[in-house]
C-alpha cells in the first residue's frame, strides 16, 4: 500500500489545439517525427525500445482497443503503480501520453508494464524512452494520431 502511496505516473495529454492536461507539469511535450534526430538531439535517452502492440478491438467499430506491452510477469511480482485517464473530442487530434515510475524516490524493479488504449484510429505507437525492464525505472510515451477518443489504463508489475 506505501508503495502504492509513492507511486506517481506522469500524464501529459498535448493534443492539436486544445490545453494539454498534466499531473506533473515539469514533464516537456513533444511530438518525436524521426527518432533518428530525436536519439542525436537527446544524447541522455540511452534505451529505445518499442513495445509490443497488440490490436484487440475490431477495425469496422469506432473505438478500437490497444494493448502496448513490455516484460514479463514473473513468481513473486505485483502491481506496482496504476494510473488511467479519458477524454474524448469532436475533431480528431494527435495525443501524446507520457508514463514516468517512479515520479520521485526508488521504485520496485520492473518486470511487466502494460498500458491499454481506446481510441478510434489505429495509427500509433509506444516507446520506452528511459529505464525499462529489470531497473527501478522506466518511461514510457505512448502516441495516438488522429483519435476521437483516447482512454488509458497503466499497470507496471515489480518486485
Amino acid at each position: 500500500m506505501v508503495r502504492l502511496g509513492l507511486f506517481a505516473i506522469c500524464l501529459v495529454l498535448a493534443f492539436g489545439y486544445c490545453s494539454a492536461k498534466a499531473i506533473d507539469s515539469n514533464v516537456k511535450v513533444a511530438v518525436v517525427h524521426n527518432l533518428t534526430t530525436f536519439l542525436s538531439e537527446n544524447p541522455d535517452v540511452k534505451l529505445l525500445q518499442p513495445l509490443i502492440k497488440e490490436q484487440l478491438g475490431d477495425v469496422a467499430l469506432p473505438k478500437l482497443q490497444i494493448n502496448y506491452r513490455l516484460g514479463n510477469r514473473i513468481s513473486g511480482d505485483r502491481l506496482s503503480a496504476t494510473a488511467g485517464a479519458s477524454n474524448q473530442w469532436s475533431t480528431p487530434q494527435n495525443v501524446k501520453l507520457t508514463l514516468a515510475y517512479p515520479r520521485s524516490g526508488v521504485g520496485n524493479v520492473v518486470t511487466y508494464v502494460q498500458v491499454i488504449v481506446e481510441q478510434s484510429t489505429n495509427l500509433g505507437r509506444g516507446y520506452v524512452t528511459s529505464g525499462g525492464i529489470g531497473q527501478r525505472q522506466v518511461t514510457i510515451i505512448i502516441e495516438a494520431q488522429s483519435t476521437l477518443y483516447f482512454k488509458y489504463n497503466a499497470e507496471i508489475f515489480g518486485y
